[in-house]
């Protein structure tokens, strides 16, 4: 037990040295300082150390933060690998169409356009990831991302509004600085001090002087601007008489120089470096530095090898638009959408065309495009906006007549049937139908060609059969009806159809035939019965016939067997 505790507490002490590691070097601009740290440690405790001092792990969004991590790292003349900010979150996958490929920067600024990628990272969505920089002698940095548990060194960044420039000593002495992101004391040679730096100054005389870097007025200067350590002769010997460059002895004064490219500064003792940003220093933008100046491009732009001159960046290779067409511009670049899409704030959205109602009856918006239908009945046309009407009666659903609709069709019945479905007619009644109409004449008329087609079945039975065929003489008594009065043919022709037609032929036909074969018959047995009558002696001159036939048929033979007699 004992020993499970002891392994605990050097546990926790080695995690709290990796919390208070020491920085190594240190490098500040106009408004950041820098800081490299060689302690191994993993990408979470990085991050924690730096966010600790209220920084964050360092940035590489541009071409100008790729130029100070790499002046702060050849500060240490070997290869390193160090943590910077740029992570994948398990859960997040790795997007190959951006520069970034998903990775985010920890410190929460927005992503970036610039990249700098040794290889593409292994396409994942479960595990997470973290970016190294790999940098050599000859000064190339490289991106690689691999495993975030895995040791490394690592850079911090801290923002600040403004710096100070070094204390000047004028006798023996020593300034020790803190910065606010550091215990360490950092180092005296660094051209500029961040705001809220302390500066403790040790004079040989045991004298002491405190100063803080301090913004008054917003300009940014040390509580007790010095110079320290005055004695009371001034000599070269002593401390290069408080002289940052050459120092010059006459009598008991010194004389400040500075080198070749440098100018003294108000205080007689530092050098600045002289203004070297001509008009031909750069192409676009020469800025200053205390160890030099540098040209800047603009955005859209990157530094050639020359480090003078500018050339554009093609943003289309980096598959900027997405799937859409990119031109690339001077400086920029411009995305084309394509059909169905509209340009909102720099970026291809679909565009709702069913907004437009576009389409006749009914409209479904899909993504970059939309598709237009049609109601029941109709069919889409040609320019596929409008509808057309399908004539469904070129099927002939209807067992009579169809009439198309506008989206539909209608089946009618002629007259004297009705309709019990939607395509199917069932005769009327002809007994409710004759007592629910309305129309005297109309019922007259269907009575006169009742009674007319009875009485004319009545005669065509007790015609002679010598008479022309009946069927004729029907035909044309009923053609002579139709000239004589117009009224019985409309009405015939609307309660007469041919389905009607066909029942009355059908019924006299029948009939015809067998008054036909009866009279053939009966004329057989009355030749047969005058032979035998010769034959026979009997005087009364007649001849009996049993037929067997109807009454109205005997009494037609009777009328024959007469007229032969």
């Amino acid at each position: 037990m004992a020993i499970m505790l002891w392994i605990f507490l050097v546990q926790l002490i080695n995690s709290f040295e990796g919390l208070s590691a020491a920085q190594d070097e240190t490098l500040c601009t106009s408004d950041a300082c820098y800081t490299l740290h060689t302690d191994l440690v993993t990408f979470e405790e990085a991050r924690q150390y730096c966010f600790h001092y209220g920084g964050y792990l360092i940035t590489v969004r541009d071409i100008e933060e790729e130029d100070v991590l790499r002046s702060l790292l050849s500060q240490i003349q070997r290869p390193l690998k160090v943590w910077i900010g740029l992570k994948l979150n398990r859960g997040d996958c790795v997007l190959p169409r951006e520069a970034l490929f998903g990775f985010k920067w920890v410190s929460g600024e927005e992503d970036s356009s610039y990249s700098n990628w040794e290889k593409e990272p292994d396409t994942t969505c479960t595990r997470e990831r973290c970016v190294e920089v790999n940098y050599n002698l000859s000064g190339q940095l490289k991106w690689t991302a691999g495993p975030c548990k895995r040791s490394s060194f690592y850079a911090c960044k801290f923002y600040f509004k403004g710096m100070c420039k070094p204390l000047a000593l004028l006798g023996p002495g020593q300034i020790i600085y803190t910065a606010p992101f550091s215990p360490k004391p950092l180092r005296s040679e660094m051209q500029s001090f961040p705001l809220a730096t302390y500066a403790t100054i040790s004079c040989n005389d045991q004298e002491s002087h405190v100063s803080l870097c301090n913004d008054v007025d917003n300009v940014y200067r040390w509580t007790v601007p010095g110079p320290f350590c005055k004695a009371g002769k001034q000599s070269c010997a002593i401390n290069n008489g408080g002289c940052e460059h050459l120092c010059r002895q006459h009598a008991d004064e010194v004389r400040c120089l500075c080198k070749d490219g440098y100018n003294l500064g108000e205080d007689g003792l530092a050098c600045r470096m002289k203004d070297l940003c001509g008009a031909d220093t750069c192409e676009h933008q020469c800025i200053m530095r205390e160890s030099g100046y540098y040209c800047k491009c603009p955005h859209g732009f990157k530094l050639d090898a020359n480090q003078r001159n500018c050339s554009d960046i093609d943003e289309c290779k980096s598959k900027a638009c997405d799937h859409h067409l990119c031109v690339n511009t001077h400086g920029s670049y411009m995305c084309v959408c394509n059909s169905g899409y509209e340009m909102v704030d720099g970026a291809c959205i679909d565009v709702d065309e069913c907004v437009q109602t576009r389409c006749e009856h009914s409209c479904l918006n899909n993504v970059g495009s939309f598709s237009c239908y049609c109601n029941k009945g109709f069919s889409l046309a040609e320019d596929g906006l409008s509808c057309e009407d399908v004539n469904e009666c070129v099927s002939n659903p209807c067992l009579f007549k169809c009439i198309n609709t506008d989206g539909s069709f209608l089946c009618t019945c002629p007259q004297g049937f009705h309709m019990t479905d939607s395509s199917t007619c069932t005769p009327d009644n002809t007994e409710t139908s004759s007592a629910s109409s309305d129309n005297p004449a109309e019922e007259e008329t269907q009575e006169n060609v009742t009674e007319s087609l009875t009485r004319t079945t009545v005669e065509l039975q007790h015609q002679s059969p010598h008479t022309d065929a009946p069927l004729p003489a029907l035909v044309n008594v009923t053609h002579s009806d139709q000239q004589n009065n117009a009224s019985l043919v409309t009405s015939l022709d609307k309660t007469v159809n041919s389905r009607v037609i066909i029942c009355v032929l059908g019924s006299v036909i029948p009939l015809l035939l067998l008054i036909a074969v009866s009279l053939a018959i009966a004329i057989f047995r009355c030749s047969r019965s005058k032979k035998e009558a010769k034959k026979m002696t009997t005087t009364d001159g007649y001849c009996w016939v049993s037929s067997g036939l109807d009454p109205r048929l005997e009494k037609l033979y009777e009328s024959i067997l007469t007229d032969d007699l």
